[in-house]
């Protein structure tokens, strides 16, 4: 019984993981977005909670083919 519950334990860690990636890459496309709005960085980092540095990094990341 014990196996059965880490298993099922271990599959929401995997859906939470991918989920997790799904709304790095949707802020992303955002980021992306509201750049190509004319907005700037440091307009769009509140907005996303972040640091103005790590808006940058999630922006290349977004643009890398």
């Amino acid at each position: 019984m014990g196996a059965d519950v880490a298993q099922s334990d271990l599959r929401n860690v995997a859906k939470a993981a991918k989920r997790l990636e799904q709304a790095r890459q949707a802020l992303g496309r955002a980021i992306v977005a509201a750049q190509n709005s004319g907005e700037t960085i440091r307009d769009i980092a509140p907005y996303a909670g972040l640091s103005t540095s790590r808006v940058h990094e999630l922006l290349r990341q977004a643009k890398k083919p």
